[in-house]
């Protein structure tokens, strides 16, 4: 009789999944899914995707770096005074 360990011809010894092909199998899972729109993805997952939260920039900073403090239209406006 066999142990439940032992392969059979062609497959592994386990059949579960590590951790690391867990997480690759999950993030081609999401890619895919991701296709008709977004979608909610565990913050591991997401980790092993390589999403990060970016710290570097406020939302008021980053909004502010669109612009470069003067108004586009300041000049045309003071134009036609002549």
């Amino acid at each position: 009789m066999k142990t439940p360990n032992t392969p059979d011809k062609g497959m592994p010894a386990s059949a579960a999944l590590n951790d690391q092909d867990y997480l690759a199998l999950a993030s081609s899972m999401i890619n895919a899914q991701s296709i008709d729109g977004p979608v909610p993805v565990d913050p591991d997952i997401a980790d092993a995707m390589g999403a990060f939260t970016e710290d570097g920039l406020s939302s008021d900073d980053a909004l502010d770096s669109h612009f470069d403090g003067t108004d586009p239209t300041a000049d045309a406006e003071g134009s036609n005074h002549g």
